[in-house]
């Protein structure tokens, strides 16, 4: 009975993501037209995800797609990465890092390059901004606490999330990401703003500082140090 249940909420979703696509690319033409083109797309690439990655040349073999169409579908993961953002935005004090988390995905988990990135909230740990710091390998030439700590600052933020990627799809912190996270952690804690996590994004995978206890550590031993 449960799996039979689970089986028609996977069925309803699929077929509602179909006419969520047909109505996207109904633009000028019929809605029959819009749901033949979408089964042939279902058809050929079997998901959503293989459809947006698919290259220009293969869609353009599935009858009823044009390049105008095309855009319209590769549109999809941008406007998905603005509806996140956009929802953090507004959460005001219900921020929820699961929410953060998934913007992150969509907006890090793809990318070929290492990307680092900082969060800021505010004193309700309400969503201020999210800070694009740069791209490249993450070591400890080329973070600047000092910088990261004037940027929180001037953003008047109390709280900070910091985050990064591994392209390599590995989402286990490196010797480097270990010192790195400690070396920010002492110097946010400077100038009392708080470093609440660092989450490294691998793809669909993503691994929490916060979560594995690193920071417990680093908060026990300050405490200490007082």
């Amino acid at each position: 009975m449960f799996n039979d249940f689970n089986n028609d909420n996977l069925d309803a979703s699929f077929i509602n993501e179909k006419k969520i696509l047909a109505s996207i690319l109904s633009n000028g033409i019929s809605s029959e037209k819009a749901n033949y083109i979408v089964e042939k797309l279902y058809y050929k690439f079997y998901n959503l995800h293989n459809i947006v990655n698919a290259s220009n040349e293969e869609l353009l073999k599935v009858k009823g797609l044009n390049i105008k169409k095309i855009e319209l579908l590769k549109s999809i993961p941008s406007l998905l990465e603005c509806y996140l953002l956009s929802s953090l935005k507004v959460s005001g004090s219900h921020f929820k890092k699961k929410d953060l988390i998934n913007y992150l995905i969509v907006k890090m988990g793809k990318l070929k390059f290492e990307a680092f990135s900082m969060v800021c909230l505010d004193v309700n740990k309400r969503f201020i901004s999210m800070e694009n710091i740069f791209r490249g390998t993450i070591d400890s030439a080329t973070i600047y606490p000092r910088d990261l700590v004037e940027k929180s600052l001037s953003l008047g933020a109390s709280y900070v999330i910091i985050s990064h990627n591994h392209p390599s799809g590995l989402a286990k912190p490196s010797k480097e990401d270990i010192k790195i996270t400690k070396v920010l952690y002492k110097a946010f804690l400077m100038v009392e703003v708080k470093m609440i996590d660092h989450i490294i994004v691998a793809g669909n995978n993503v691994y929490s500082f916060r979560e594995d206890g690193m920071f417990d550590n680093m908060e026990a031993m300050n405490y200490a140090n007082y």
